[in-house]
């Protein structure tokens, strides 16, 4: 009888970006959407305050001073280092800042039967979003979800430590790097992961009369990449949020209740 491989959900935080309330957030909505059993690991350098089911792991050796970090979120590359997790384990990594609305059995199964790095295909922006998919220009990949197999990838956190400077004149950040160099590269099926900026909000001057923000039908994974963050969302109503020229006014109801039902 073969076993099945072990399947870990993995997030990073480092810094005073995130606070450790972000990662307890995830953890539970991962427990809430994921059936298989599952570890729940966070990358970290400080892990106080997190849940006790939270596996708190040293962010491994990586090879590029630390305030060069955040400019590119090139930690993110320290996923694949040799051995951090049992290989042939089924890896999901989820970036901190996300929400969980769907099932990710289905992801974890695509991963175990699709060999490969399975990463979000880049959003168009929203006027070519109208467009069919075959349509708009591939944009590479964005990497606030990702899966793979561990051991499988590995050469990526090589190929950057071999020559960090190289890699930093070619990739401007780490999505890109992993876009250029992953083995077998898969897009998530478009539903499944959904920008809050690109499907939710509308540009300015229509956000003045489309105000209501809806949830994404069908969407497993919300993700939140620049601004806001999805607890600028549980401001007084009235209090403005957003970038310059996509935003909105708080609070979001269905953003309201996802952290009431996860915050504890």
């Amino acid at each position: 009888m073969t076993e099945t491989p072990q399947t870990i959900v993995v997030c990073l935080k480092w810094g005073t970006a995130y606070p450790a309330h972000y990662v307890n957030v995830l953890h539970r909505a991962v427990a809430a959407h994921l059936t298989a059993p599952h570890r729940f690991v966070c990358l970290t350098d400080v892990a106080e305050g997190l849940d006790p089911g939270v596996e708190a792991v040293d962010i491994p050796l990586f090879p590029l001073p630390r305030e060069k970090w955040a400019n590119g979120i090139w930690p993110k590359l320290t996923l694949f280092t040799p051995g951090l997790f049992p290989p042939g384990a089924v890896v999901l990594y989820l970036d901190v800042d996300i929400m969980v609305t769907g099932a990710l059995d289905p992801l974890i199964e695509r991963v175990r039967s699709q060999r490969g790095l399975h990463v979000i295909r880049e959003w168009n922006p929203s006027l070519v979003r109208l467009l069919p998919l075959a349509w708009r220009p591939d944009r590479g990949a964005n990497s606030s979800v990702v899966g793979f197999i561990a051991g499988a990838q590995d050469h990526i956190l090589a190929q950057f430590s071999a020559d960090p400077a190289a890699a930093l004149a070619a990739q401007r950040n780490d999505q890109e790097f992993i876009n250029a160099h992953a083995a077998d590269k898969h897009y998530w099926p478009e539903p499944w992961c959904v920008s809050f900026k690109r499907a939710c909000v509308w540009y300015w001057p229509l956000n003045l009369v489309m105000r209501t923000i809806r949830q994404p039908r069908n969407a497993r994974v919300i993700v939140f990449h620049g601004r806001p963050n999805p607890t600028d969302l549980l401001c007084a109503p009235g209090v403005r949020w957003g970038a310059r020229r996509k935003f909105g006014w708080g609070p979001v109801p269905w953003v309201a209740d996802y952290w009431r039902r996860f915050g504890g």
